[in-house]
């Protein structure tokens, strides 16, 4: 049974706001501990940070063997991590943001020049990474980091997939079912207690411990449930049951597209709403950005998390309405 892993928030080298190595070493240690044949996800939604912090964690992470899901943002440093993955899949409404390195500093001529033979050496880094993961040419990646106006490239998870950066799309609805389905830990389940079944499951059961010393009962047992089985499979079903089910689920095919259609038009007049209010700042002190890629392209990723959330959420809800 699969076990779980979480790489959240921003990447930091003392995981106090964050992730980091060391941590998420000691995650995938006690899941192993757990069940050492039990295969490992590790669940990405992180923004990025740290560049050298992550490539110990893309390390870590390829010599561990595990495989990876992201579940809603894998940007600058994290979509390097997720590259790590044996097997990597996203959630049809995330995002995966990648660019080339960027840093904060500032300095003197020397100190300058000296971080910009570190910004080229972390580029080979994300390069690789990228290379390795999708088997395209460095042209080809380098043109991802560029992206249209120089700042990098947001990427849906169906282009991730024909990029050959992933393996899979995950559909939101069944994947977060089978997690739910699947997921047992000692964490969150009632210790030395009997398992839930249903009362026809427990009296069989029942039936069948009492039937322990006696070895014809419980071959009768068998053979009931045997003709119980033969009955069911060979018996046709109720036309007016079938129908009540079909039509059931075409309820919940119109439910779920009315929902998507309403989270859409939400989605689309949020975005409008805050880049309006955003333009209306920007005509009073005229240097405000109205969009998410401009607040990118004026103070870097990391800036334009910290001082413009609101165009960041309204872009990526824009990016997931239209992703569906």
């Amino acid at each position: 049974m699969t076990r779980y892993c979480y790489l959240s928030g921003p990447v930091c080298s003392d995981g106090f706001w964050g992730s980091n190595a060391a941590s998420l070493r000691q995650s995938i240690a006690d899941a192993r501990a757990e069940d050492p044949a039990a295969p490992v996800t590790v669940v990405i939604n992180s923004e990025g940070g740290d560049v050298y912090e992550g490539v110990a964690i893309y390390n870590m992470l390829r010599a561990s063997h595990v495989d990876v899901v992201i579940s809603g943002m894998a940007a600058s440093i994290a979509s390097v991590i997720a590259m790590a993955g044996d097997h990597v899949a996203m959630y049809a409404n995330s995002v995966l943001y990648v660019h080339h390195a960027w840093t904060c500093g500032a300095g003197n001529a020397a100190e300058l020049m000296q971080q910009v033979e570190q910004l080229r050496d972390a580029d080979r880094v994300l390069i690789d990474a990228y290379m390795a993961k999708s088997g395209r040419t460095e042209e080809e990646i380098t043109a991802l980091l560029d992206g249209p106006n120089g700042d990098g490239s947001e990427i849906t998870a169906d282009r991730a997939l024909e990029l050959g950066l992933i393996d899979e799309v995950l559909d939101p609805a069944q994947a977060v079912a089978a997690c739910l389905k699947n997921f047992r830990s000692p964490h969150t389940q009632p210790q030395n207690k009997e398992p839930h079944m249903d009362p026809e499951e427990k009296t069989t059961m029942t039936d069948q411990k009492a039937a322990c010393g006696d070895p014809q009962k419980a071959e009768e047992i068998v053979e009931v449930e045997k003709e119980i089985e033969k009955k069911e499979e060979t018996s046709e079903p109720d036309p007016r049951e079938t129908r009540i089910t079909e039509l059931e689920k075409k309820v919940e095919e119109l439910t779920a597209k009315i929902a998507s259609l309403t989270e859409q038009t939400e989605a689309q007049a949020k975005y409008r709403s805050v880049v309006a209010s955003a333009h209306q700042t920007r005509e009073v002190k005229g240097d405000e950005p109205k969009s998410w890629p401009e607040a990118l392209k004026k103070v870097g990723f990391v800036e334009a998390c910290a001082q413009y959330p609101e165009l960041r959420a309204a872009y990526i809800a824009e990016i997931n309405a239209k992703s569906r």
